[in-house]
């Protein structure tokens, strides 16, 4: 018959395991539940007319287009800003000096390809005009 104290020695893996597994989940909850230690990243506002932004669907039929760039800002400093709901929010598509993490992505055609939203822009002739006027003088 074995006694107590092998038994305990039988299962002690197990009874560690159980242990960190309750440490875990413990420290996790604290972490992200109450502390909300976690970084956060949402599509912001963009301006297609004058950044390189992100191409994206409005709706389900993707019948209207949307244009966003990606946000990534440090989850107590963005419910600061806002509140519990971040969804209209201002500060929330923005850098503020206070954030301890933020940046904000916009759309790199080399890297990203074929999300990026096409910016279609008139040429501007006063800055043709110079270019050329600038290369004549360097090749003179």
């Amino acid at each position: 018959m074995e006694s107590n104290h092998i038994k305990f020695y039988n299962h002690l893996f197990l009874y560690t395991l159980s242990f960190l597994l309750i440490v875990v989940i413990c420290a996790s909850y604290y972490r992200f539940i109450i502390k909300h230690d976690y970084m956060v990243e949402y599509e912001g506002a963009c301006d297609p007319a004058s950044e390189k932004c992100f191409e994206g669907c409005a709706d389900d039929a993707c019948t209207e287009k949307s244009y966003y760039s990606k946000v990534t800002k440090y989850a107590p400093d963005l419910y600061n800003e806002c509140g519990e709901d971040i969804t209209n929010c201002e500060n929330a598509n923005i850098c503020l000096l206070g954030d301890k993490k933020c940046s904000i992505s916009y759309c790199n055609p080399e890297i990203d390809g074929d999300i990026c939203s096409k910016i279609t822009e008139e040429p501007n002739i006063e800055d043709s005009n110079s270019q050329l006027q600038d290369n004549n003088i360097t090749n003179i």
